[in-house]
């Protein structure tokens, strides 16, 4: 049975972001008492979106001061904790940083919730890319078959990103597991979809060059082959994450996948360019090969059996190419 979120007071780290903004507003939608909590109060996504909520300004790497909004002010039942770096190059730039947010922050967070009685269910981020590169790891076959990650795999990322969040799922097992914690972690693969700031992503510069008319740009050589979601459909797996966690204590303590059907970049850009109308062909100018040859599939068959369906990658990227359409003075490249 489906947790009802009418005026369940729920709190989201990260509120500001773009993943955070979107399950913001899904709550919000399902009539959650909702409260936020990010290094700002405000942001551009938010806004958008229209979501209006009480937002701390609060570093989850300060466990004093985690403990005393969740135990003072906030009290909430269910917590979505999305606060950490989000980005490869950030991280790898600045490791002590990536620590701080994402490590720090995680045990903070679980350690203020833990103390507190009224909470049911925790979930935190992970990533897709806990699991490094599928074609070095295990070959590509003269077939082209792909084999998928499951969360029993091995966790083989060396970048700071990936390891903090290798450190993300160890924590989150041991509070579940061990500490018997309502707990589970999310590892979805790259999404898109409404009020994204982040430009340089694949989906929302591709759609954004095509809005003025332009060639889109390939910057990769058009060959890593990933998974990628609509936004909605990751917010909709931390919800049924955070229902299942309120019933079946099989759940706690483990790591979930959410993927989408692999794909390469340059298959990807050409759906969008199908969807546009417009009869253009894209620019690959194969300056950034980092990732060239890369392949990464994740096997979701263990969130989808908590009822997970995800919507056809067409539709998501049909839904999203229109609301940028809508809104495209939002945000100019």
């Amino acid at each position: 049975m489906a947790l009802d979120w009418k005026g369940r007071r729920v709190l989201v780290t990260g509120a500001a972001g773009f993943v955070g903004a979107n399950l913001c507003r899904m709550l919000l939608d399902q009539g959650a008492d909702l409260y936020g909590l990010d290094l700002v109060t405000d942001s551009p996504s938010l806004r958008v979106l229209d979501v209006k909520i009480p937002l701390w300004a609060a570093d989850v790497a300060d466990p004093v001061q985690v403990r005393g909004l969740l135990k003072d002010l906030i009290s909430p039942e269910v917590v979505f904790h999305l606060a950490g770096k989000s980005h490869i190059a950030a991280s790898q730039r600045d490791p002590l940083g990536a620590w701080e947010a994402s490590v720090r922050g995680t045990w903070s967070v679980l350690e203020a919730c833990r103390s507190s009685k009224q909470i049911r269910a925790v979930v935190c981020a992970s990533s897709n890319h806990v699991y490094g590169n599928m074609a070095n790891l295990y070959g590509w076959g003269p077939s082209g078959k792909i084999t998928a990650f499951t969360e029993g795999m091995g966790l083989n990322q060396v970048d700071v990103y990936g390891t903090s969040k290798q450190i993300v799922d160890s924590l989150v097992r041991c509070y579940g597991k061990s500490l018997n914690f309502p707990v589970a972690s999310l590892r979805h693969t790259n999404c898109f979809g409404p009020a994204n700031l982040n430009a340089s992503h694949i989906v929302q510069a591709t759609i954004l060059s095509l809005l003025r008319g332009e060639r889109p740009v390939i910057k990769s050589d058009g060959s890593p082959v990933k998974g990628y979601l609509a936004v909605e459909d990751v917010c909709a797996a931390y919800l049924i994450l955070a229902e299942h966690l309120t019933l079946d204590p099989n759940v706690c303590g483990c790591p979930f996948n959410a993927g989408g059907p692999p794909i390469s970049v340059l298959a990807l850009v050409d759906i969008l360019i199908q969807l546009s109308g417009l009869d253009l062909v894209p620019d690959i100018t194969s300056e950034d090969l980092s990732q060239s040859g890369y392949i990464e599939n994740l096997d979701d068959f263990r969130l989808r059996s908590l009822g997970w369906i995800p919507k056809p990658l067409k539709e998501g990227l049909s839904n999203t190419y229109n609301w940028y359409k809508e809104h495209r003075a939002w945000l100019s490249p």
